[in-house]
């Protein structure tokens, strides 16, 4: 049996346990896949909304997995996609629902410099993280996994369905990529 029917098998019986209605698939989906939700999620809302919001979205649709898992068909697609899936629609509907407010009291109390040093962190933030997602998958959610989630490399070796010694060598060239990226940029020098 090659590498690529063990993920096959596994995520069936993910998706027959989350039919049963067993919490432990649902903790189990949720160790898997929180890192590829998260990323879907933020690449349509994370530049607008909070941290809060994308893991508010993240939670919905794990709510939904639980949810919808007796009409899962595996044949349609895997848990990952139905999975990302519903992040793009729930991100987007958050999206929808998003206006932005400012109480006239914290307007006021706001010097004016505070918004420029906010404004060009979130720039620096948005920056990196697009850098971070112009490294592709599956090097954008091992980065992910290890530096925003701190998971150690053997986890997101399993999870990935790649060696421990393959994850090094792509958080390697990824922090060299950057690295050399980031020189490029203005903000930063």
């Amino acid at each position: 049996m090659q590498v690529g029917d063990d993920e096959t098998m596994d995520e069936l019986k993910l998706l027959n346990n989350l039919r049963k209605g067993k919490r432990d698939a649902l903790e189990k989906a949720i160790e898997l896949y929180t890192p590829y939700v998260s990323v879907v999620a933020y690449n349509i809302i994370g530049q607008s909304m909070t941290r809060e919001d994308v893991e508010e979205v993240v939670a919905s649709v794990f709510i939904s997995l639980w949810q919808h898992a007796s009409e899962l068909d595996y044949n349609k697609g895997s848990v990952r996609t139905y999975l990302g899936t519903v992040a793009r629609n729930s991100a987007k509907n958050k999206l929808r629902e998003f206006k932005p407010y400012v109480p006239l009291e914290e307007y006021a109390a706001v010097s004016y410099d505070e918004p420029y040093i906010e404004i060009e962190q979130q720039e620096k933030n948005g920056t990196i993280w697009n850098m971070v997602k112009a490294l592709g998958e599956p090097d954008s959610e091992i980065f992910l996994r290890y530096y925003y989630y701190e998971e150690k490399v053997k986890h997101i070796a399993k999870c990935v369905g790649y060696p421990e010694s393959t994850v090094k060598t792509k958080l390697a060239r990824g922090r060299y990529k950057l690295k050399n990226l980031l020189k490029g940029v203005s903000v930063y020098e």
